[in-house]
């Protein structure tokens, strides 16, 4: 599996809950870990390619990723709803028992530890932080992500 796929299991991986509520969260907390992640040196097969969108930087891969990996039993998404009248939902990803098996038996190598390492650190600074927060901080970082903001 290359480091671009391991990427979302390791962000779940370092979630004491093993949790992330929002797709927007889980786009923001993974651009935060290639932005502000000690992980230069990946080159850029082995990232994400974000682009700007709606709710700051958003890229398709990673969504297909995550579908993947819930096709393969490792991580479960879950849906609740917020505003019936709105059709507002949100998604929940969990890495599933499966997946954490996954990771403990194939990714023990230096650099999966690394990036488990600097996601962390990413969940620890930014994990609790409210959506609106932490995309007006994303937008505050990064501007050229919120040029195609509906926020804006």
């Amino acid at each position: 599996m290359n480091t671009r796929k391991k990427l979302p299991l390791a962000l779940l991986y370092a979630d004491e809950e093993q949790q992330i509520d929002g797709r927007t969260r889980f786009q923001k907390l993974i651009f935060l870990m290639q932005m502000e992640g000690n992980l230069n040196d990946l080159t850029p097969t082995e990232t994400y390619r974000f682009e700007p969108y709606d709710y700051g930087p958003f890229s398709s891969t990673l969504y297909d990723d995550l579908d993947n990996h819930i096709e393969r039993g490792l991580i479960e998404d879950s849906k609740e709803t917020l505003d019936e009248e709105d059709d507002i939902v949100q998604y929940k990803y969990h890495l599933k028992p499966e997946g954490r098996e996954f990771i403990e038996e194939n990714e023990s190598g230096a650099e999966f530890e690394r990036v488990v390492e600097e996601a962390k650190r990413i969940v620890q600074e930014y994990g609790d932080v409210p959506l609106p927060e932490l995309i007006d901080m994303v937008y505050s970082k990064y501007p050229d992500y919120a040029e195609n903001s509906v926020l804006r």
